[in-house]
């Protein structure tokens, strides 16, 4: 290795010192650091990293999309909690991941053995790069990655890059000439997820979410996933929840899921991440299941 080699090598240890202590002080400390993402990209070489048992390539034209995962610390550690209740006892589970990114929930999800396929949608070329080098780990035909946004149509969309906060992005109604033009289609698009198998349809599409479920109306009414959506102080501006319920209809019962501890309960005045749980199909008596609920 030459001494520019080693200088950039040293760069990654940098990274991963930083990470942890931007941990250590967020959570024993209740401060919150910046300069995840100008660090992260100061690592010009790829390396190899770990998280929750699965193995990622750390790709440096997507830096600033890894965030605290580098480290193997989770970016939503509720999420992977909950995910991990509802998969006891679970097998043969088709994982939709909707905005998937660098594949923080798809690679683990497609490392688990009670999962037996993982669909991957990302517009972003860079990051769906990325995503692809990590997948290329994992058994050949595990994950399928689409690179496309979803929406309620199928066709193109303008997609709106933030290069310091990329996993901010989302596609866009407008036509600015900056913004990448994506290919773009619908979850109902999708003809071989195999029909009896489970499937959890996660979103994170920084306010699409409702689009993209007023896409998915065939896609659920034959699977009744267990859906999980984002729904922030971001995406409440480009929806009201409401309308998620109205299309939804009683078929499902939306709840909060819990940062503080990846459980659920029925406040959805201060949420992140909603829970929608089907009445019926394989995930219907997760609605009378204690351990996924807070007392």
């Amino acid at each position: 290795m030459t001494g520019k080699q080693k200088n950039l090598d040293f760069r990654r240890w940098v990274l991963l010192g930083w990470l942890q202590f931007i941990w250590f002080l967020r959570k024993r400390c209740g401060i919150r650091a910046y300069g995840i993402g100008f660090m992260a990209a100061r690592v010009k070489l790829p390396f190899d990293f770990l998280f929750r048992g699965a193995r990622f390539c750390f790709y440096p034209p997507a830096a600033r999309s890894y965030c605290l995962l580098p480290a193997g610390i989770a970016n939503e550690p509720e999420t992977h909690k909950f995910l991990a209740r509802v998969l006891r006892g679970r097998k043969d589970v088709t994982f939709v991941d909707v905005g998937a990114s660098i594949g923080e929930f798809a690679i683990p999800m497609a490392a688990d053995e009670r999962v037996a396929a993982v669909i991957a949608f990302e517009p972003h070329p860079v990051t769906c790069e990325a995503l692809r080098h990590s997948v290329s780990y994992l058994p050949r035909g595990i994950v399928r990655v689409i690179e496309a946004g979803v929406s309620a149509t199928s066709g193109s969309a303008q997609f709106g890059t933030r290069d310091g906060a990329p996993t901010s992005a989302g596609l866009t109604m407008t036509c600015d000439s900056d913004q990448l033009t994506v290919a773009t289609c619908t979850l109902d698009d999708l003809p071989d997820v195999a029909p009896e198998s489970p499937v959890i349809l996660l979103m994170d599409i920084e306010g699409g979410e409702l689009d993209a479920a007023k896409g998915a109306q065939q896609f659920l009414a034959r699977h009744r996933p267990l859906f999980i959506f984002e729904y922030n102080a971001t995406t409440r501006r480009s929806f009201e929840l409401s309308e998620m319920v109205s299309l939804l209809g009683s078929q499902y019962s939306l709840h909060r899921l819990r940062s503080v501890d990846g459980l659920l309960d029925d406040d959805l005045s201060n949420t992140w991440n909603i829970v929608a749980l089907p009445s019926n199909g394989p995930w219907a008596m997760l609605k009378e299941d204690a351990v996924l609920f807070a007392r």
